[in-house]
């Protein structure tokens, strides 16, 4: 064989290299591999993890014939929680609902009023507490309803363990004998966290923000003032919304909440007992006068005021705001102490009081002042309470005989009428005007005259003394001359009055007693009313006026007490030509004022006086 290809060979060369590199592309290119079944590894994971799942399944549908309904857990918490409110502090009204995270038109009132938005702001102290035990042994219904409660105390001691609470929304309300009343809304703005497990007392210092209705609550306050707690029936429903690990869970509705259950009602009544008793204290009068202007007469009484430390307490936070001014009409007692009479024609006026002034000062003095507009009731001055043959007792005359007893006070009443507007006041307007109308208080004041003051002098003009025959064993002792009476009025101001008399002394009776040598010798007896006249002394000091008061004794019975001392007497007038006599008057004086006729009655003076031949 030759070492050379053949032809034929040659040509086949390129077919085979072309061939090849063919190939060795094709063999190149990836085959694709088959699916591969997963493993037994994979497949056991899964069928594990379904059947957990059945499993669950089967357990949580039999266990949900065991879980609490939600009316279960309810009442299960409304039996075995335990609240005791501490105290209430009182923090002020305010205007601006959105400081307190209220949206405005929740507090919109329908009436659209001024004040509409004011709400008060409380702190409470409350002990939240929840007795798991209780409600197991109070418990006698059916075996579910043990074992629904038993679940639920299992839970609470040993799962939540602690509970948060937002309320939503709260209204407060009173059943009185016509139906319910809404007193208001309440708002907590913050959570509340309390501790579920048995007897373990959260102790709670809650910020509590109520807009109330003003006519319903202050209702609500004069029951409570007048001690009327059995008319009272006050309840809550509330919407509350629960939380864990800062996680929502559910909201609570509470459709009735009984203030009963954790108000202490003993308490309360401690409160308004002390705060009666205060204003039992008799009120001290510094100043009163008395003025006449147009057609009233007009009051002006100062007085000093104590602040209790109870109302201190509760002015603390009320610094830089103010007592509003008040008005107020007066009952004056009647003959019997539940008969007042009413003084439908007088209103009395307190002025604005800075609660500052209150907390600063010990005793604050304080300015009313008050008008009559025509005269007293016909009751007051004219009612016959008492009488004897010389003397018809009134109501009047036993209203001023406290006054001028320095060991008694003076009672009367007062009710309330209306406020006055104030800028920074601790009570908002509409809601005092719905309380004054209610209130009838009975005020003592230590308003004392000294009555030994008022008739300053009493003496005798042109006094004569002679024995008269009247028949032939008929010989009487018959004294001539003018009695002048200077009667002081420290509470009457005529400073307004305009030069015009507007008090006097028309009529005038009493005793007139007559002393020589300390001796008393003869009695001027004047047992039914004398005409008498009178003028005021004007003097430099328009603040202390004097009415000289003088009548005529001529032809009065005269009752001889010492013949020997008045034959003394007359001695010494027929030697001397005088005589120097010491009288002393206890007289009842009809004053004309224009509040009416007044009578004093038993006021006392003396002085000296000269006979002479």
């Amino acid at each position: 064989m030759s070492a050379h290809a053949e032809p034929g060979d040659l040509e086949q060369q390129p077919l085979q290299s072309r061939v090849a590199e063919n190939y060795g592309a094709t063999l190149a290119q990836p085959k694709t591999a088959a699916p591969k079944r997963p493993s037994r590894a994979i497949w056991n994971f899964l069928l594990a993890i379904s059947i957990a799942f059945l499993c669950l399944g089967a357990i949580g549908i039999y266990a949900s014939r065991f879980v609490p309904s939600t009316e279960a857990i309810q009442t299960y918490y409304e039996d075995v929680t335990k609240v005791k409110l501490h105290s209430i502090s009182y923090e002020g009204w305010d205007s601006k609902p959105n400081s307190a995270g209220f949206k405005l038109d929740s507090f919109a009132s329908p009436d659209g009023e001024k004040d509409s938005y004011k709400y008060l702001k409380v702190r409470a102290k409350i002990g939240v507490q929840f007795d798991h035990d209780q409600a197991l042994s109070s418990t006698t219904n059916s075996t579910s309803t043990l074992r629904e409660r038993s679940i639920i105390r299992f839970f609470s001691q040993s799962v939540v363990r602690t509970v948060c609470f937002n309320l939503n929304d709260m209204k407060a309300y009173n059943d009185n004998e016509t139906g319910t009343q809404l007193l208001g809304s309440v708002h907590i703005p913050q959570s509340v966290c309390v501790d579920l497990r048995a007897n373990t007392t959260t102790e709670l210092d809650l910020p509590i923000v109520v807009h109330p209705n003003a006519q319903n609550i202050a209702s609500v306050i004069i029951k409570i003032w007048r001690r009327k707690f059995h008319e009272l029936n006050l309840w809550s429903n509330l919407n509350i919304t629960l939380s864990k690990w800062g996680l929502s869970f559910g909201k609570v509705q509470i459709p009735r909440l009984d203030w009963d259950d954790f108000l202490n009602w003993d308490q309360v009544q401690s409160y308004v007992d002390q705060m009666h008793e205060f204003l039992k204290d008799p009120i001290k009068v510094n100043d009163f006068q008395i003025s006449d202007v147009n057609e009233a007469v007009k009051f002006q009484i100062g007085i000093s005021y104590d602040c209790p430390d109870l109302l201190r307490d509760i002015l603390q936070s009320q610094r830089g705001c103010s007592i509003p001014p008040t008005s107020w009409t007066v009952r004056m007692p009647g003959c019997q102490e539940n008969e007042p009479i009413a003084l439908q024609n007088a209103v009395f006026q307190t002025p604005l009081v800075p609660v500052d002034l209150l907390l600063t000062q010990s005793s604050a003095d304080i300015n009313i002042t008050g008008q009559i507009h025509g005269p007293l009731p016909d009751e007051l001055l004219y009612q016959v309470c008492d009488s004897d043959e010389e003397n018809v007792v009134t109501p009047i005359n036993l209203f001023l005989k406290k006054v001028f007893d320095p060991t008694q006070n003076v009672g009367f009443e007062i009710c309330g009428l209306h406020s006055g507007r104030t800028k920074k006041s601790i009570i908002p307007e509409r809601l005092l005007d719905e309380i004054l109308p209610s209130i009838a208080q009975e005020i003592n004041a230590n308003l004392t005259i000294d009555s030994d003051q008022l008739v300053e002098q009493v003496t005798v003009d042109e006094m004569k003394m002679k024995w008269v025959q009247r028949g032939w064993d008929d010989k009487r002792l018959e004294i001539m001359g003018k009695v002048n009476t200077l009667v002081n009025l420290p509470f009457y101001n005529a400073t307004l009055s305009k030069e015009e008399e507007t008090v006097s002394i028309k009529k005038i009776k009493g005793l007139t007693k007559l002393f020589h040598n300390d001796v008393h010798f003869v009695s001027v007896p004047m047992d039914v009313w004398l005409n008498a006249e009178s003028e005021i002394l004007r003097s430099v000091d328009l603040a202390n006026i004097q009415l000289r008061v003088s009548f005529d004794i001529a032809g009065q019975d005269v009752v001889v007490v010492d013949r020997l001392e008045l034959t003394r007497c007359l001695n010494e007038i027929l030697v001397l030509g005088q005589a120097k006599v010491f009288v002393e008057g206890q007289l009842d004086l009809m004053m004309d004022t224009k509040l009416g006729s007044i009578v004093l009655l038993g006021l006392e003076g003396n002085g000296t006086t000269i006979i002479r031949k």
